[in-house]
């Protein structure tokens, strides 16, 4: 069995499935599918190497293709450098008949595909189907979109004219900010190609009546995967030392930094706002209530 079949096989079948399931941990249903069509294609193309089936190399050329595009696109943090690497090296060789083609002895007679083969085949075709299907819903602009909620025209209803804005914070300086003032941090973790992450800006941060609530505590933004520090502190770390593995996440912390409650997922504005309301009544902090 040639080297990039091996090598293909070890790629997909612990790539797609790591993939699949930070992703189907999430609220969001498009990045639900996407993620169990990730875990689904990667076992299906990593048996179809095993078995040496040619289909499996062709569709592991595209999966593969697929993965280093998504990576790509994704902030280059070392995971997705990880993924973008493993994922062109696995198409390389694949596409190379001399690490990829499968080998099959000369005196061998030629046999047709088993059920077996045809049920991975299949499995594979639509994980890709699905994975391209979701793309649209899952994944914005490369450029962060993160700013403050200041458009008024963006938030619903009539409320929105006279909403103001609410400053986010860095992560060191929110907790100046809520040990001097005795308040709760809500810090937002996200990712620049998450989804999710925008919808959640775009509608439940600009409620009016959310903006209301987020003058009550310190506003936090983190960016989960970048790397330059601010005021210290790297988006990276803080997304280590809070075990954030699914975006968008929010946690609520104290002047100190101890986690006090947590989140995932897009919420609505009325979700948010019970959510966070019982959060800070089971903290029994001095913030004042509306």
């Amino acid at each position: 069995m040639p080297f990039g079949s091996i090598f293909g096989a070890i790629v997909f079948g612990v790539l797609g499935p790591a993939l699949g399931l930070r992703m189907i941990a999430d609220r969001s249903v498009p990045l639900r599918v996407m993620g169990a069509s990730l875990a689904l294609l990667g076992v299906a193309i990593a048996l179809g190497l095993l078995m040496k089936r040619p289909w499996a190399r062709w569709l592991g050329v595209l999966s593969a293709v697929l993965l280093a595009a998504f990576a790509a696109l994704s902030t280059l943090s070392v995971f997705h450098l990880t993924v973008l690497l493993a994922a062109v090296a696995v198409a390389i060789l694949l596409a190379i008949p001399g690490t990829g083609r499968p080998i099959v002895a000369a005196d061998a007679a030629p046999r047709g595909p088993s059920v077996v083969s045809r049920a991975l085949c299949a499995t594979a075709c639509l994980a890709i189907t699905g994975v391209l299907g979701a793309v649209p819903a899952t994944l914005g602009k490369r450029a962060p979109q993160r700013e403050a909620a200041t458009d008024p025209a963006a938030a619903p209803g009539p409320a929105s004219a006279s909403a103001e804005p609410v400053r986010w914070h860095d992560f060191a300086d929110g907790l100046k900010a809520a040990k001097s003032g005795r308040k709760l941090i809500v810090a937002d973790f996200y990712a620049t190609w998450c989804g999710p992450c925008k919808i959640l800006e775009k509608r439940t941060f600009k409620d009016p009546r959310v903006l209301d609530r987020l003058r009550d505590v310190v506003p936090v933004r983190v960016d989960a995967e970048e790397t330059v520090e601010r005021g210290g502190l790297k988006g990276i770390d803080l997304a280590l030392r809070y075990a954030v593995e699914v975006y968008p996440t929010i946690v609520v912390v104290d002047g100190d930094g101890h986690e006090i409650a947590r989140n995932t997922g897009v919420m609505s504005a009325d979700e948010f706002l019970a959510w966070i309301d019982a959060v800070i009544e089971r903290a029994g902090t001095t913030i004042a209530r509306s």
